[in-house]
């Protein structure tokens, strides 16, 4: 404790000096905290937008070949007690809802144009589009509905629609179709059976990636038009992505499962991308500490020589010399890493008195993110500044407890 004592009493020495070696670390955590809050929120409605998009918080499947084939074979997975599972599922504490799906692969043709469409099929009342005003997102859907893109013409499907289907902006523009024309679909059934039928175009959509493959029309139509025995997969949505473990904990054993994080793999591609520049941005910040404060310390060690070698003389050891400039240089650490966070989760919220700070996408209207810096960026940005800290003390500390007292108080 004497020694913890000291070493606290020494860095309040030379107020200034401190001040100075520890502006790099205070400037640098402020912004790292700053831009990790807004990475994370960022990512966080990301998150939410990905897993709104058709995925949900969790899938389960008639079975686990589904993940890989499934939508193209639908019929080998179906689930004969599909309600029995729903209201199962539904059950569950932290379930919000649980609903079917299901698909089929079919050639769309009007006139002599034709095209190749995966028609997807969920309840009516689990389908949003967002209007064309709207930027697409997902954050505007009503509650407990997928976004599946953006209309450029027509209307929602409404309750009571059949064979009606909401087609792709790009597949569309193939088949030279607009919103009331009657396209035919001819699918492949199961056992490899035709079955040919009528579709009104409801509504034309956008989707980056899926408006040129992708239609949707509702489950009932789907169903009735394939013959298929029952879904093949239940999508379910949690009241809080936190409950996603618990709800897998409670399916039947053995029931064939996937959580979001193993559906959603853009999402996870880019969440790892960001990942790798936080940490890139942390160690070139940690270096920069590391080479500052080292010098800092070795200017400490070459000044107060005469300190060390009266405090040698008095019978203090080597060992007790370099534990003191340790703790020195890691109390330096700690002050200007608790400094740069807590200025960093301040000017967060300062910032967050506004609108928060721009951020736009693919031409779209700018929107505006608020900071919410995870209180984890306290412990993953303290610890390793207070350890470099103390690594940039240990080699000028050898400096000192190398030379013997005699040499040490013969420093000018």
């Amino acid at each position: 404790m004497r020694l913890v004592a000291m070493a606290w009493r020494n860095i309040f020495r030379q107020k200034r000096r401190t001040l100075v070696a520890l502006s790099a670390l205070i400037v640098g955590l402020c912004g790292l905290v700053i831009f990790q809050g807004y990475i994370g929120t960022m990512m966080k409605n990301f998150r939410d937008s990905v897993i709104m998009t058709g995925i949900g918080h969790i899938q389960v499947a008639g079975g686990g070949g589904y993940f890989e084939d499934g939508e193209f074979d639908p019929y080998a997975y179906a689930m004969r007690d599909t309600d029995k599972r729903i209201a199962a599922i539904a059950k569950e504490p932290g379930v919000q809802a649980a609903f079917p799906s299901t698909g089929f692969t079919s050639i769309a043709g009007i006139g002599e144009k034709s095209a190749t469409l995966l028609v997807k099929g969920y309840p009516i009342d689990r389908m949003w589009f967002a209007p064309q005003s709207a930027g697409g997102g997902s954050s505007d859907a009503p509650k407990g509905k997928f976004t599946l893109g953006k209309l450029k013409a027509g209307n929602q499907l409404a309750p009571g629609d059949r064979d009606k289907i909401v087609l792709g902006e790009t597949a569309a523009r193939i088949l030279g179709a607009k919103v009331g024309d009657v396209i035919t679909l001819m699918a492949v059934l199961h056992e490899g059976g035709l079955n040919g039928r009528d579709f009104t175009v409801a509504a034309i959509y956008t989707s980056a990636g899926k408006d040129k493959l992708f239609a949707y029309t509702d489950y009932d139509s789907a169903v009735d038009f394939t013959g298929i025995a029952g879904a093949p997969v239940i999508h379910v949505l949690a009241k809080d992505i936190g409950s996603t473990d618990a709800i897998v904990a409670g399916l039947p054993q053995g029931a064939a499962y996937r959580k979001w994080p193993q559906l959603a793999t853009f999402f996870v591609q880019v969440n790892t991308m960001f990942s790798g520049f936080l940490a890139v941005i942390r160690a070139i910040i940690l270096l920069i500490t590391l080479f500052v404060l080292g010098n800092t310390m070795n200017r400490i060690v070459f000044e107060r020589m005469r300190e060390w070698g009266t405090l040698r003389a008095l019978g203090t050891t080597k060992r007790d010399l370099l534990v003191l400039l340790v703790l020195e240089g890691s109390f330096l650490g700690l002050i200007g890493a608790a400094i740069g966070i807590a200025l960093g989760f301040a000017l967060s919220a300062l910032i967050n008195l506004g609108p928060g700070l721009p951020f736009t996408l693919a031409g779209r209207a700018a929107m505006f993110i608020k900071l919410h810096p995870d209180f984890s960026a306290l412990w993953i940005n303290l610890v390793p500044a207070v350890l470099v800290a103390g690594i940039a003390s240990y080699f000028p500390g050898r400096r000192a407890v190398a030379l013997t007292p005699s040499e040490c108080l013969r420093q000018l």
